[in-house]
Order: C-alpha cells, then sequence, then structure tokens
C-alpha cells in the first residue's frame, strides 16, 4: 500500500520523507539510550543539541549527492534537445548506474553531434547545388515568406531575391491552397512556366520548396523540330523536282533553231530554278547544328569591319570592352542581320537613328555577359510574338529566316536574342548576351 500511495510522488518527495523518517528514528532512539542509560537532562539536551545538527547536515549531503547528478543530466538532455551538444557533466561517480547512464547519454550527444554535422553539410550542399541550377528555384517557410532562391529566380522576378526575402508568395505571383499546392495568381504564366513542388523539414520547421520549368522553351523547341521535320521534308521535295526541271530547261536553251521567245522563257525557268533551289539552302541553315568555334575578338577590329558594310548609313557605336568571346564567322553573320533589320526599319522615316553597343555586364546570377545591343528609332516591331517563327515575316519582300537563323546562332552560344520595342515608343531594341570567359589563353584576332 505504501508503494502505490508514493507511486506518484517525485523522487525529491521521497527522499524528504525518508529522511525525515530516519531523524524521527534517530532521535527517538538517541532519547530511548540516554533514557535506558539514565542520563540528566542536561546531557539529553545537550547531546541531541550537537547531534541532531549534524544528523540533519548529513541526511541534507545525502540528499544532495542523490539529486544533483539528476538536475545535471536533465540540462545536458534539454541542451541536446535544443541541438546544443557543447554541454557535458562533470562525472560523480566512476561506477554504478549514474556512471552508466551519464555515459550513455554523452554518447548519444555525441552521435546527434555529428549527425547533425552531417546533415547540415548535405543541406549547405542542397543550397550550393540549388545555387547552380538554371531553374527557378525558391524556398517558403511555414508563413509562405520567402527564405531562399537561387540566381535564375532573381532572373524571373526581375531583381535580386535578397531584396524579396520575407515577401509573401502572393506578392511574388503564387499562391497555395489547403492541399498545400501551389499555382500561378496570374493563369497566363501557366502557359509559359510549369510548378513541381515538395516539403522538407529543418530546424523542425516545415518548409515549401518550389521549382519553376520553363516549359515555353520546351514547346519552342518541340515547334522548332515539326518545323525541321517540314523543312526537311519540302527540301528534299523541292530539290527532287527542280534538278530535272533545270536540267531539261537548261537542255532546250542550248538547242539550235530555237526562237528568240522560247530561249528567253527557258532561260527564266533556270534562273528562277536556281533561285528556287538557293532559297531552300537558306531555309535549311535554320535547323543546321553548327560547330561553333570561340576565340578572341577585338572589338574594335570587329566594330569597324561591321561599319564598313553599310558606309550609305550612319551608325553611332560606343565600345565598352575591348575583347568579345564568340565564333567570329557566325556572330558578324548575326549583328549584319540584326543592323540590316534596324536600316529596314527605318525605311520611311526620316533621320533614322542607328546605335551599336558592345559592353559587359552581370547578370543577376552575378556572372559577366557580354552584351551586344542595336537600336534603332525606326516603326518599331508589330507583331513580337512571331518574331522567330519560321517563314513569318512583315516585310514585303522577306523570308521569314534571319531572326529564327540567328536566334540559331545564339542559341548554341549558350546566349540570348531578344527583341523588344524601346520604352520611348519609338524605335526598337535587339540585345543578344553571350556568356563571357575571361582569360588571355588565346591572342585576340
Amino acid at each position: 500500500m505504501t508503494l502505490r500511495a508514493n507511486a506518484g510522488k517525485s523522487l525529491e518527495h521521497q527522499l524528504k520523507t525518508v529522511g525525515i523518517t530516519l531523524l524521527l528514528a534517530f532521535s527517538g532512539g538517541l532519547l530511548w539510550l540516554l533514557l535506558l542509560l539514565e542520563a540528566s537532562t542536561l546531557v539529553i539536551v545537550t547531546l541531541f543539541t550537537l547531534l541532531l545538527p549534524l544528523f540533519i547536515l548529513w541526511l541534507r549531503h545525502f540528499y544532495q549527492k542523490i539529486i544533483t547528478p539528476f538536475y545535471s543530466l536533465t540540462n545536458l538532455v534539454e541542451a541536446i534537445r535544443l541541438e546544443d551538444y557543447s554541454l557535458r557533466t562533470r562525472e560523480q561517480y566512476q561506477s554504478g548506474i549514474l556512471h552508466s547512464l551519464n555515459q550513455e547519454i554523452t554518447t548519444l550527444s555525441e552521435d546527434l553531434q555529428h549527425r547533425k554535422q552531417a546533415y547540415d553539410q548535405h543541406t549547405l550542399l542542397i543550397y550550393h547545388l540549388i545555387e547552380q541550377l538554371d531553374a527557378p528555384i525558391a524556398i517558403f517557410n511555414q508563413k509562405q515568406q520567402l527564405s531562399h532562391a537561387n540566381g535564375a529566380f532573381s532572373q524571373y522576378i526581375g531583381q535580386p531575391w535578397q531584396s524579396k526575402r520575407l515577401s509573401t508568395s502572393r506578392s511574388l505571383g503564387l499562391s497555395i491552397d489547403k492541399n498545400n499546392r501551389w499555382s500561378f495568381i496570374d493563369e497566363n504564366e501557366s502557359s509559359c512556366w510549369q510548378l513541381k513542388q515538395s516539403q522538407f523539414i529543418q530546424d523542425e520547421k516545415t518548409y515549401h520548396l518550389v521549382v519553376l520549368t520553363n516549359i515555353e522553351k520546351l514547346l519552342r523547341q518541340n515547334q522548332q523540330d515539326s518545323w525541321q521535320q517540314i523543312i526537311r521534308v519540302l527540301s528534299h521535295e523541292i530539290r527532287n523536282s527542280l534538278t530535272p526541271i533545270k536540267s531539261l530547261a537548261q537542255t532546250l536553251v542550248e538547242l539550235p533553231n530555237q526562237q528568240d521567245n522560247s530561249k528567253k522563257a527557258l532561260q527564266v525557268i533556270v534562273e528562277r530554278s536556281i533561285s528556287l533551289q538557293e532559297f531552300v539552302n537558306r531555309y535549311g541553315d535554320i535547323t543546321q547544328r553548327y560547330a561553333v568555334e570561340k576565340r578572341w575578338l577585338s572589338s574594335q577590329t570587329f566594330t569597324e569591319m561591321l561599319i564598313a558594310l553599310f558606309p550609305t548609313q550612319v551608325i553611332s557605336t560606343e565600345i565598352k570592352t575591348d575583347k568579345i568571346w564568340a565564333d567570329p564567322l557566325l556572330l558578324k553573320q548575326v549583328v549584319i542581320n540584326l543592323l540590316k533589320n534596324a536600316i529596314e526599319a527605318g525605311v520611311g522615316s526620316k533621320n533614322i537613328r542607328i546605335s551599336l553597343v558592345i559592353s559587359l555586364r552581370k547578370n543577376l546570377k552575378n556572372e559577366q555577359e557580354l552584351v551586344i545591343e542595336v537600336t534603332d528609332t525606326g516603326q518599331g516591331i508589330a507583331n513580337t510574338d512571331n518574331l522567330f517563327v519560321p517563314f513569318y515575316t512583315t516585310k514585303d519582300n522577306g523570308h521569314g529566316i534571319g531572326l529564327s537563323l540567328c536566334q540559331n546562332i545564339i542559341e548554341q552560344h549558350n546566349g540570348r536574342l531578344t527583341l523588344t520595342n524601346n520604352k520611348n515608343g519609338i524605335g526598337a531594341t535587339a540585345r543578344l548576351s553571350l556568356p563571357y570567359q575571361d582569360n588571355n589563353e588565346q591572342s585576340i584576332l
């Protein structure tokens, strides 16, 4: 019955109960012994005055000796719970159950410390990996506030993600429902981007990892693949038909006794066959894979060569870097086409101004890029959605080849080509960005 009654009591309470019991037993035993020896009242009072305080001090010391190790172990366990593994307890016993308990808790603390270090290293590795990925990635905390992101996400929002840290997901165009499913607030974004999501726990807190996948690039690639297939089929069929037609027409032209009208008609057929063959060959350039051979080019030499190709057009230049890292022939082809487009955009406009700017800039990933901009004050771009679609053109005599070809070349340089109307509403700007490798291992052409 006593054990049942004390089962819910604390250890301290039970120790105090035992101490009081021992004190009463000691006092009663001492009094009984003194009365048995017929000691005088003075002797009894003197002995009680001397012995009882000593016995109480011994009980207190015994109580502290038992309780103190448990307080130390409690502090150690609390530190472990708070992931502070630096705390250690002082050994009061070199053997026994308390010694074994202290050793086990110390071993557990060291083991958890090693695991936390490994986990922290993995976490740092994951964050570092996120930084290297080209897909925009954002991490939101339990309050749907931006906790971390990578450089690609900075490019997506148009500014360094650090400036938006702790901003709500809704302010960044993202929302989450009750089932923890993420979506775009602007439904138009869903046509260009796809969301993938997951959750993880760090420091006992749940975080949401959101990955944005650019499906627009994938759709454009599929579209280009379709165009390439169509072009290959058409080119094959047209060549097969043109070859015998041109050959037969040339044979008939060379026959004697041909009338002048007939020769002229046959000569037109030959010329148009040759022109059509060249036209088909040019469309093949859109899908061609180039052997890109990057070299260092002198920015000044490159610019002077371009200007010399358009002697009747005034082109202002601004060179902010001494050298360019690109394939000379391919880059020349692209910039010539962009300058030609800028000049043609000014047909009918008075005092059109064209500028060519070559500079180095840092993108939102803090990586250096070579940027070439061709700006004009012409008519601007009427339809920006179909600029890079093969066969699409707004020119009376255009074929819809140039920009598709330029985009193909720049993408094979791992770069980007964009065309936008100027903010002042006058003219447009073509901007191409290329990765920049700053070394001096090769000579500058």
